[in-house]
């Protein structure tokens, strides 16, 4: 079939064959010349993060499988991704290295899209290849995609983004925009309203933080660092263990008993499933060490402002977050907890080699070590965890629904533990990286096994 050039501008269906599949070429042209940009905090961030994981093979992916409405056609799926290029910068922006990090956005390009007609092991099998190979943001697009067809039909949309280029909440709008062009729903089930803009753009958001607002903002947020470093317990100075096999190592935990507890925690404290987590972390943590003081890491995703709610580009960054545990009852370290954590996200981010400086100063002033590493990541979906008491029986009966294995990440992170939570009306989904070169494996089960034992015997107290 030849295409008329107009259609071939525009990139739709033009196709290449390889000896495995065949392929698909999208071409944009976002009608303007490409433009050099600073990296934004939150890109910096997730940038450095990238770096250290690439050498254990791991990418900072984010997956999606969008599965398509009846009647779509290759061509419509190309000019769904045409345009989605078109309108988000940081989608068609690559790292430029020397002679100083930064991005390039550019104006043409083109994608290339395989397409996998009834692959023997389905579409997840495709969203895994895609996933397998670390991104080189340098030298390829943030973004992968990959048809697969049954019988020549259009079935699923498999993308693959690098963390880079977005976090969670920046997948909002690409999936109202594909859920509005193509697909016949979002697969995390949280699709924004589509706007007709598309919100900050990474050039942007570079000049906000660069501006003097920005760098006041900055400022309040090393501020708050600083103040939660002096107060946090020290780190013991051990040497790093040796390894053998993979260094960084990830359970999963999946417990009825565990939902029903947080829920209950949640209830009768009034705060949220977060800030009960996050105190059950902070004091599990501190009884190992016999500290006063609680720490952990809290991911802020930092869209309180109306034209970043449709950006697509990362905002995401930890921040610091310390409470002060002398002579509470775990309530009332919730409560702490729970204003600490709005202190913490209040305070924002910053930028990341600030932050690290800072650190040095702090450690090298009092004359220990301190691991801000340890993280909670706390995703919530659509829809929430019940809130509600339970009791010893309910508790014994939930028990026996749980299970614990430990699995595979592409998302790793330089941390010694960092707890990534997936919550909704179904419960909590708990991944536990372990760093084994600072903890054994071991210890990421005691860690989850504490952190349910305390909140089953706070839920029923």
């Amino acid at each position: 079939m030849v295409l008329p050039d107009r259609l071939m501008r525009a990139g739709y269906g033009e196709r290449t064959a390889t000896a495995e599949h065949r392929a698909l070429t999208v071409s944009f042209t976002a009608g303007e010349e490409g433009q050099d940009a600073p990296l934004t905090w939150s890109q910096r961030y997730y940038l450095a993060e990238l770096d250290a994981a690439r050498p254990h093979g791991r990418g900072l992916a984010v997956p999606r499988l969008y599965p398509l409405r009846p009647g779509v056609r290759e061509d419509d799926v190309t000019e769904a991704l045409r345009g989605l290029l078109e309108r988000f910068e940081s989608l068609r922006s690559r790292v430029v290295r020397a002679p100083a990090e930064h991005q390039r956005v550019h104006s043409t390009g083109t994608l290339r899209i395989a397409v996998h007609d009834s692959p023997a092991d389905g579409p997840d099998a495709v969203l895994a290849a895609l996933v397998a190979r670390p991104f080189d943001v340098a030298d390829e697009w943030p973004v992968r995609a990959a048809l697969v067809t049954e019988g020549g039909t259009p079935r699923f949309l498999a993308m693959v983004f690098s963390h880079v280029a977005v976090d969670a909440y920046a997948l909002l709008p690409v999936s109202a925009y594909l859920v509005a062009s193509c697909a016949a729903a979002d697969p995390v089930a949280r699709t924004a309203p589509r706007s007709d803009t598309p919100g900050l753009q990474p050039r942007q958001q570079a000049e906000a933080e660069a501006s003097p607002a920005g760098q006041r903002a900055a400022e309040r947020a090393l501020r708050h660092a600083g103040n939660v470093m002096r107060r946090m317990a020290a780190s013991p100075r051990t040497p790093p263990r040796a390894v053998t096999g993979e260094r960084y190592r990830f359970l999963r935990r999946r417990s009825a008993a565990l939902d029903l507890a947080v829920g209950a925690v949640a209830a009768r404290t009034g705060q949220s499933p977060a800030s009960v987590l996050t105190a059950a972390m902070m004091w599990v943590g501190a009884a190992e060490t016999a500290a006063d003081h609680g720490f952990v890491q809290l991911i802020s995703a930092n869209r309180l402002r109306p034209e970043t709610v449709n950006a697509v580009l990362p905002y995401s960054q930890p921040v610091l977050c310390g409470v002060d545990l002398t002579g509470a009852s775990f309530a009332e370290a919730v409560r702490r907890t729970a204003r600490a954590s709005l202190r913490a996200l209040g305070a924002g981010p910053c930028p990341p080699g600030p932050l690290a400086e800072l650190h040095a100063a702090v450690q090298e002033e009092r004359g220990v070590r301190l691991d801000i590493t340890p993280t909670l990541n706390y995703r919530p979906r659509a829809t929430t965890l019940p809130l509600r008491e339970t009791d010893p029986a309910e508790l014994a009966r939930a028990a026996a629904d749980a299970g614990t294995e430990w699995v595979d990440s592409d998302l790793q992170w330089q941390s010694g533990h960092y707890l990534s939570v997936d919550a909704d009306e179904t419960g909590l989904r708990l991944v536990l990286q372990v760093d084994t070169a600072v903890h054994p494996p071991g210890r990421a089960e005691r860690l989850l096994a504490d952190l349910e034992h305390l909140l089953c015997t706070e839920a029923t107290r």
